[in-house]
């Protein structure tokens, strides 16, 4: 189930990052800095960039992309407590983040904490799926790309939610 929702959600972050730049007035000093974190490969630095963005656009557009950002490297050094911090952050952010739902919830439930919040994080994935599949494919996705995205999402959501509850018992 781990390496499903770490891919969901560098699926996401591809989806996230495509859209982030259109939402930034082009050579404004938030673009600027938002793309230079967008060409760091340092894990490390790029956390560290993006926390200084954070403190210094803190009502960004793309804010919701930033958490969703910081949310990926917590989960790829699988800090549970820093992705606990950053996707509640990020869903705050962005109420339809399936993936920042799934991975909140996922850390709850294995760490035994907040069970009652992993149980309705889950279950908001699982319904903010079912909002997906009204939408049409985003204009980098094919359709059958995107129809493949809402299933390894639902599949990671509903796996997701029978886990959190089942701890909860």
């Amino acid at each position: 189930m781990k390496a499903r929702i770490v891919s969901v959600l560098c699926i996401s972050a591809m989806l996230i990052a495509s859209t982030a730049f259109a939402q930034l007035k082009a050579g404004s000093d938030e673009d600027k800095a938002f793309t230079k974190i967008n060409q760091e490969k340092n894990a490390d630095a790029k956390a560290q960039m993006l926390q200084d963005f954070a403190k210094q656009f803190p009502q960004s557009k793309v804010m919701p992309q930033v958490w969703s950002m910081l949310l990926d490297i917590a989960s790829e050094k699988n800090d549970h407590a820093k992705i606990a911090e950053y996707g509640e952050q990020a869903v705050k952010a962005d109420p339809q983040n399936v993936s920042a739902y799934l991975a909140v919830s996922r850390v709850y439930a294995m760490d035994g904490k907040n069970l009652e919040t992993a149980v309705n994080y889950a279950q908001k994935a699982v319904e903010n799926v079912g909002k997906m599949k009204a939408q049409p494919a985003p204009p980098n996705y094919t359709e059958a790309e995107w129809k493949d995205l809402i299933k390894q999402n639902e599949d990671a959501a509903q796996g997701t939610l029978n886990y959190a509850k089942a701890v909860k018992k």
